[in-house]
């Protein structure tokens, strides 16, 4: 009876971890998270291209720049415009969209021969620009000019729904007077989409990408290339016609947006694409949908349920091909639903947390007389000296055999243990006595608490597998993945094992060369960026809180994780050298801490030398790479908040900028 009730215990707790683990990654509904937001991002992959006439996209290029003579950053010559929509009118193409702003007047003769191209035409759509109004809530519209207003067919906002990636996902309808730019297109040229005007606002719809950023056909607007198109080349077409930034000055802000395709091709495309996409899914109405929060509670529960009660009564091998075949079973599921009624659900939430946690759950939670888990505990060897008293503790750590201790910090010890089926795990014991206060140690717990629920949400967190605490003796513990050893990696030996950290690989190497650093820094600052839309910093950031799991970067040692706050706000808690002038627990202060750490790598010199250079520096490995990302941690270290990065996504877009020079 008494391993029964056991095996009923474990069983709950698997069935609560893991609907949990699921509710937790799907919230916000408002903000996607990041496995909500690769839920849509990968689905992309599979859509279909588009089976109706497709838009015809022309671009204000660089190369029209020139061959227009106008001058970049500066309006264009309405003249321009006009010449290209009479050409456009021979066609007689089903609608032509400006998304560009003619709400300013310009000169009065180029004006006046774009209005007279308007009027000829008859089915230009125009762009109205929304201005947010500082300090408030609230926007100002801007219409077009009166002239172009009254000879365009209609006009709407361009403006398009960014998330907090920069990447454009859902569809913006405009507000309830207005209608987007998109949405007046379609009306015009009588889109299945807008059929039912009630729906415009009612609906939250998310874009239809057709398999790639970019899936229509484009042309510069130059007047060797959309000008010369054979005579009927635009007819019955709808044309967009939009700016292609190409070279920007310092400062200036390009209409250019994130794609799903984005993360993996680094490419970004204009707005005017955005909108041609949003254009063409409302003509076809086929724009996808996300499953409402009940429907995704319930898919949630449903999987929690069945695979936290089914799997603990697997056998090991058994379990581990159940959990695989239902992983992909929900990536066909969730394909299949979108492609045949354009409906998605965050499926990489069940795929690749809830399936893979009960997957663990199951293998730590089982029943009690299983034969692999006994013959687990028979080969376990006894703990050493230490592993069960330490300067007078008693460390109790549940289901878990203390091996040695493998590192010691000032608030706490780090110790390899092993589980009871086998498994290797490190445990961090943090001790009250080692702060100054017991606040500071319940602000230490509490930053666990925030970030166990996220820990296994991106591949650059210390996964966090058990979090408990002993008031007795006055300690509390994290259980979490193990970082690799130095030579051997993942295969473990506890007697000699020495974590892998960028501070151990440094010690061994000196200096690490340009594009190894920029590879692993790319991976800490997406990592401190997700940290952060978490409004949560780090605070200690450094080589050795840099841990490398098969082969992958991951911020460790996060006992002092805690809420952002403004300046001066948060305890003086680091390490010198690697902490900002300013104090931490703003995000600007990772940012710093993340350009001392790019310094170390990259020169070898300590923390508190930067930015002093190396004396040889024709000398290192591409010279050319090396200056440019030490313009970078300049950048993230300036003591003055104003020129230091505001983010770490910042950052990493420059980062990014000096990536795609490589390839």
């Amino acid at each position: 009876m008494g391993t029964r009730n056991a095996y009923l215990r474990y069983e709950t707790i698997a069935v609560l971890s893991v609907v949990a683990l699921g509710c937790l990654c799907v919230l916000p509904l408002h903000t996607p998270p990041f496995l909500v937001r690769c839920s849509y991002d990968l689905l992309q992959l599979a859509m279909p291209a588009q089976k109706a006439p497709p838009p015809i996209v022309i671009y204000m290029d660089e190369q029209a720049t020139q061959d227009y003579q106008q001058k970049p950053g500066q309006p264009w010559s309405r003249a321009v415009h006009a010449r290209l929509l009479d050409r456009l009118t021979l066609d007689k193409p089903s609608v032509v969209v400006f998304d560009a702003i003619f709400s300013e007047a310009g000169d009065p003769q180029s004006d006046a021969l774009l209005a007279r191209a308007m009027r000829r035409n008859g089915r230009v759509v125009l762009a109205g620009d929304r201005v947010s109004t500082a300090g408030q809530n609230g926007y100002t519209l801007f219409p077009p000019l009166d002239p172009f207003e009254t000879n365009a067919a209609g006009w709407g906002t361009a403006k398009v729904y960014v998330d907090s990636d920069r990447v454009v996902r859902r569809y913006d309808p405009g507000d309830d007077q207005h209608p987007s730019l998109a949405w007046k297109a379609a009306t015009i040229s009588g889109g299945k989409g807008t059929a039912l005007p009630h729906r415009r606002l009612s609906e939250d719809r998310w874009l239809n990408y057709y398999g790639s950023a970019s899936p229509f056909a484009s042309h510069s607007m130059s007047y060797s290339n959309a000008e010369t198109r054979a005579p009927g080349f635009f007819a019955g077409k709808a044309v967009f016609i939009g700016g292609k930034p190409q070279t920007l000055l310092r400062g200036e802000v390009a209409d250019v947006f994130g794609t799903p395709f984005t993360l993996w091709k680094g490419s970004f495309v204009p707005g005017v694409d955005i909108t041609a996409i949003a254009y063409a899914n409302l003509m076809a109405d086929d724009s996808l949908h996300r499953t409402g929060w009940l429907s995704e509670l319930g898919v949630l529960i449903l999987v929690g349920v069945g695979a936290g009660a089914v799997f603990p009564r697997l056998g090991r091998t058994q379990l581990v091909c159940v959990a695989i075949g239902c992983g992909a079973l929900g990536a066909v599921i969730a394909a299949g639903i979108c492609l045949s009624w354009g409906v998605w659900f965050p499926w990489v939430v069940v795929c690749g947390i809830q399936i893979p946690s009960a997957l663990v759950l199951s293998l730590v939670f089982r029943w009690p007389s299983h034969n692999s888990t006994a013959a687990a505990l028979k080969a376990s060897p006894p703990l050493d000296a230490e592993a069960s008293h330490t300067s007078g503790r008693v460390l109790e750590i549940p289901d878990h055999a203390l091996i040695r201790c493998i590192g010691e910090g000032a608030y706490g010890q780090v110790w390899i243990a092993r589980n009871a089926i086998g498994l290797h795990h490190a445990v961090k014991v943090v001790y009250q006595n080692r702060f100054g206060g017991v606040e500071p140690y319940q602000r230490a717990f509490r930053g666990i608490q925030k970030f166990m629920p996220i820990s296994r949400s991106h591949k650059g967190f210390v996964n966090i597998l058990h979090v408990g605490r002993n008031e007795s003796v006055g300690y509390f513990f994290c259980i979490m993945e193990l970082g690799d050893d130095q030579k051997t990696g993942q295969d473990i030996d506890p007697s000699c094992y020495l974590p892998r950290t960028l501070s151990s690989d440094l010690r061994q190497r000196g200096t690490l060369p340009p594009r190894e650093c920029l590879g692993f820094m790319l991976a800490l600052t997406e990592t401190v960026h997700e940290l952060h839309l978490q409004r949560l910093v780090h605070r200690d950031i450094k080589p050795a809180n840099i841990l490398f799991v098969r082969g992958n970067p991951k911020l460790a040692d996060i006992d002092l994780v805690t809420d952002i706050s403004r300046m001066g706000e948060t305890s003086r808690i680091g390490t010198e050298g690697y902490m900002a002038p300013e104090g931490p627990g703003a995000a600007q202060a990772d940012v710093y801490s993340l350009g001392r750490v790019l310094y170390v790598a990259l020169t070898g010199k300590s923390p508190d030398q930067c930015p002093e250079l190396p004396t040889q520096i024709g000398s290192v490995e591409d010279p050319g790479l090396f200056m440019e990302m030490n313009q970078i941690l300049c950048k993230a270290c300036d003591a003055n908040l104003t020129r230091r990065y505001p983010s770490a996504a910042l950052m990493r877009a420059d980062l990014l900028k000096a990536f795609h020079k490589l390839q």
